[in-house]
């Protein structure tokens, strides 16, 4: 009887896996110094929208100052934006974003992006890269996969500019961006 009732137990937790919805596994909040290192979760790059709210595909620079602040970051990082990206190469990862720098010829400041961590392979960890710093003019997309400015198609993201105050960035030729608004740690 026993074995018919651990057989049963089996199947139906193993049929449950296949219909139950994505959730988000907790988060020791304990033990975070900084909610970026926590985005490099494999299940979080995968799915970022199981885990909270966020914008997909483009953010302006007043929705990055709402983000940050919600977040918890080093003060190092703080006032920068998070974005968790999957290129159009369906490389996925994330980076830190920010607008400063000594801008343009028209004085629009630069769009800079920090700790940029890729992997060729999420589930194994496989095919890391990582990038220091890229700085981006008004305008110009950054081709992620290879970390350089480009005018062409290869481009994950680009620097948009709305009017002479707003600009923001948006994720271009089917690369996806979600930039989380609320903190893992509830």
């Amino acid at each position: 009887m026993i074995k018919y009732l651990t057989a049963a137990l089996a199947a139906l937790t193993f049929s449950a896996g296949f219909a139950a919805p994505v959730h988000a596994r907790l988060f020791n909040c304990n033990v975070v110094y900084d909610e970026v290192d926590s985005f490099m979760n494999k299940d979080y790059l995968m799915q970022p929208h199981a885990y909270g709210k966020g914008l997909q595909g483009k953010i302006s620079q007043a929705d990055a100052a709402k983000q940050s602040g919600a977040l918890l970051l080093h003060p190092s990082r703080k006032g920068m934006g998070v974005a968790i990206v999957e290129t159009n190469k369906g490389i996925r990862g994330k980076f830190l974003f920010s607008w400063g720098g000594r801008g343009d010829l028209r004085g629009t400041p630069l769009l800079i992006l920090r700790d940029v961590m890729l992997f060729g392979q999420v589930q194994d960890g496989g095919g890391l890269k990582k990038i220091r710093e890229i700085r981006v003019s008004s305008s110009q997309m950054v081709d992620l996969d290879t970390g350089r400015v480009t005018q062409g198609a290869g481009g994950d993201i680009r620097y948009q500019i709305i009017d002479a105050k707003t600009f923001g960035l948006e994720a271009v030729n089917g690369a996806k961006l979600f930039f989380p608004m609320e903190t893992l740690c509830k």
